[in-house]
């Protein structure tokens, strides 16, 4: 690997891309000894197990106490054992003993049956129930499977709302495992709690109470985390005694261009993936988006020669599973050289032995970058990294500051179980599954479940019948509930035939998918004809197009309560609840070929208003006037603040920049002066900005010196220009913004 590296370095065109290299030493495994069942011991040693690492026997022992436990640590440490042999020896101790596994994708529940099915302890029985198996498989499972795996998409909708039918396994329940509970954060993870709350209530109705036991990749907060998600205490295993081989990390920045653009990182990353696999180096690439992944594939393709191009394939979401399940296949076995992916491959799927990862820009936080390079060198050997920056703010910060990327712990993952909107729809589930009482609901779902009770009693949903809460209609409401989502069902995206090619948050249906818009689909263009809003649907043509849409959004926001409050240097730094109100008033047709405008076409479109949690940052008059700030430059300074600050929250929590909004001006009537807000782009908020308000003068320095490392003179998408501005980045003053920061952080 250092070979490689060294050649790109004496290549006259790839030396000056070549930001930074980090070189992490091997890591030499700590074992601890462990009585196990004489079976358990037995199936371990049929796999080749002879010991366990000091962690996973600390697990172990946590889980045989009856501690809710979270395991956090690196890619191929290990994880799953530590809860696959406390289910093994629940079994062989009885095996009517029950436990239910719960992973977010259907690809890893399909991975880890495999695992479970070949464990080599007879008395355990595992199964998948997903939306993939048959009405004959599933009920076969329901009367024979002591292990059911499943994800929290089908817990939610198939299982919890019919539990009669699961009595008996509900009854015996002695394990929950919630794995990759880093992927269950804000809106999903806000959802996902409240499940597993319903969970736990069923089981307590049924008698049995069982030990949750989650995993997480490395994150800054995962005992936080995995206990904001059950509603109890856990025990964290946060020490890594797995070996590691070598492992080189190379910083890679693609060269500017003309107008202060970057080489596209997609580019930049097809080669560098090309060449690793013409070398024969077993290497995936990680992408942002679908179309990414079979973008590169094609292009790599193109740039091999026959025998390597037969060696590679793409991977992602929207493939048949069986097209899923032979690539991973092909690639634990070795047939395959190469593989482009979105990171449906960066969870725990066991894809063999990996030399180096691409990653294609930086993926938003530490801790996903982690996850990704982490996919290379699951063995001891000796392996490669490349992070292709991409023209992002945080990706440039990086390439500035790599000790950061090294050195910084993990970013904090967050959740808000009490959003009303999110609370009051599993009130409702819950109130259908077994009729609500007052104080069982109150310590299940906490002290805002009265309000929200309330409202849905006045609404008509709940109603009161002896002294309990039962549920108004006659089917469950969980149907109706997307977990994966803010607000009501999304809308369904359909094509001239009618047939459905997507589906789009009702959050983000008037920015995304406005009458006129350009709508991307696998590479594809749409052009939507119309959004019908009573039926929730989104009418499209294909065509060709040589312009691509970016809508106007005015949006306005109100503080309704203050939470917390305090200063950074000169200026007040607050968090609460605020009320915002988005109007998508028209959109511009720019062109893709050199981004000039072709027109603006006005829109009449409703005006979206919720309550949600924010932070801001107020800034007083006599330190706009110390800092040399004129009247007529201030609206481009603040705006350029907000942009930047924006672009820099996922450092410190696990979010990405549409996850938040944003709004600056030069004069707000409740703050009475200048302010910037950030806020949770979903009604009740996702957890965000109490993040972000807690890391806030952290925040502000890295904003502050993200501004001053960006090489451009008057601002570019490293910096200041945000690709979601509803203002079209009109106006933005950059020399503003880092005078006025400066002189608020003396």
């Amino acid at each position: 690997m250092r070979h490689i590296i060294d050649s790109w370095d004496a290549d006259p065109e790839t030396t000056e891309r070549i930001i930074h290299v980090e070189s992490l030493p091997a890591r030499t495994a700590i074992f601890d000894p462990l009585k196990l069942d004489s079976a358990v011991t037995e199936a371990l040693g049929a796999r080749g197990i002879k010991q366990l690492y000091r962690h996973q026997v600390a697990a172990i022992q946590s889980i045989r106490r009856g501690s809710h436990t979270v395991i956090a640590a690196g890619t191929a440490s290990g994880k799953s054992l530590c809860y696959q042999v406390p289910i093994a020896e629940s079994v062989v101790e009885d095996k009517a003993a029950t436990s239910l596994l719960m992973f977010p994708t259907k690809a890893l529940t399909r991975d880890q049956f495999r695992s479970l099915h070949d464990f080599g302890v007879r008395q355990m029985v595992p199964a998948v129930y997903d939306g993939d198996t048959d009405d004959e498989t599933r009920a076969w499972v329901r009367r024979h499977a002591n292990v059911l795996l499943t994800n929290p998409d089908m817990l939610h909708i198939g299982i919890l709302p019919g539990h009669g039918r699961w009595s008996a396994f509900l009854r015996r329940l002695q394990y929950v495992v919630v794995d990759e509970v880093h992927v269950l954060r804000g809106i999903f993870g806000s959802h996902v709690g409240n499940v597993l709350r319903r969970l736990r209530r069923l089981a307590r109705f049924y008698g049995s109470d069982p030990v949750f036991i989650a995993c997480s990749a490395t994150i800054g907060n995962p005992g936080e985390l995995t206990s904001d998600l059950l509603g109890l205490p856990v025990e964290v295993i946060d020490q890594d005694t797995s070996p590691t081989g070598e492992k080189h990390v190379v910083l890679w920045n693609p060269e500017v261009e003309e107008y202060d653009l970057r080489r596209s990182a997609l580019t930049e990353a097809t080669s560098v993936f090309s060449d690793l696999v013409a070398r024969d180096r077993h290497t995936i690439a990680f992408t942002r988006s679908r179309k990414g992944t079979e973008l590169m594939y094609r292009w790599a393709k193109e740039r091999l020669d026959e025998a390597h191009a037969d060696r590679i394939a793409p991977y992602r979401g929207g493939y048949l599973p069986e097209e899923r399940r032979e690539v991973e296949r092909r690639l634990f076995e070795g047939e395959l050289l190469g593989v482009t992916a979105t990171n449906a491959l960066e969870l725990g799927i066991d894809v063999g032995s990996l030399d180096a990862a691409v990653v294609t820009g930086f993926p938003g936080t530490v801790a996903s970058f982690r996850q990704q390079s982490g996919r290379a060198g699951r063995s001891t050997d000796e392996s490669l990294a490349v992070l292709v920056a991409g023209q992002d703010a945080l990706d440039q910060w990086f390439m500035n500051h790599p000790e950061a990327l090294f050195e910084r712990p993990s970013e904090a993952a967050v959740i808000n179980p009490h959003n009303p909107d999110i609370l009051a729809s599993h009130l409702g589930c819950a109130a259908y599954e077994i009729p609500l009482e007052p104080t069982e609901a109150l310590e299940m779902f906490g002290p805002d479940v009265e309000d929200v009770a309330a409202d849905l009693v006045a609404e008509g949903w709940l109603r009161p019948r002896a002294g309990r809460l039962l549920w108004s209609g006659r089917r469950s409401p969980a149907g109706t509930v997307d977990i994966r989502t803010a607000g009501g069902p999304p809308y369904t995206i359909l094509d001239e035939k009618g047939q459905v090619v997507g589906s789009v948050d009702e959050s983000r249906v008037f920015s995304q998918t406005h009458p006129g818009a350009v709508y991307l689909h696998q590479g594809e263009s749409l052009v939507v004809e119309d959004l019908d809003l009573e039926h929730r649907a989104v009418r499209t043509r294909r065509g060709e197009v040589d312009y691509y849409t970016q809508p106007e959004v005015d949006t306005w926001v109100d503080v309704r309560q203050v939470i917390e409050s305090g200063s950074i240097g000169r200026m007040p730094h607050l968090h609460g609840l605020v009320q915002v109100e988005s109007h998508v008033s028209g959109y511009k047709k720019k062109s893709i070929r050199n981004r000039s405008m072709i027109s603006y076409e006005p829109l009449d479109l409703p005006t979206q208003t919720y309550v949600t949690q924010a932070l801001w940052f107020e800034v007083p008059d006599d330190l706009i006037h110390d800092a040399g700030i004129e009247k007529a430059d201030l609206p481009g300074t603040l705006h350029a603040a907000e942009h930047t600050s924006i672009g820099m929250l996922p450092l410190f929590a696990i979010c990405d920049r549409w996850d938040v909004g944003g709004l600056s001006t030069n004069y707000h009537p409740t703050v009475g002066g200048a302010v910037w807000f950030i806020y949770d782009g979903y009604p009740g908020g996702a957890g965000i900005a109490p993040i972000g308000w807690r890391n806030g003068d952290r925040h502000l320095r890295a904003t502050l010196q993200a501004l001053r490392d960006c090489p451009c003179e008057t601002g570019c998408p490293s910096c200041v220009q945000s690709p979601k501005c509803g203002n079209f980045n009109d106006p933005l003053d950059k020399a503003g913004a880092i005078r006025l920061l400066e002189e608020a952080l003396r």
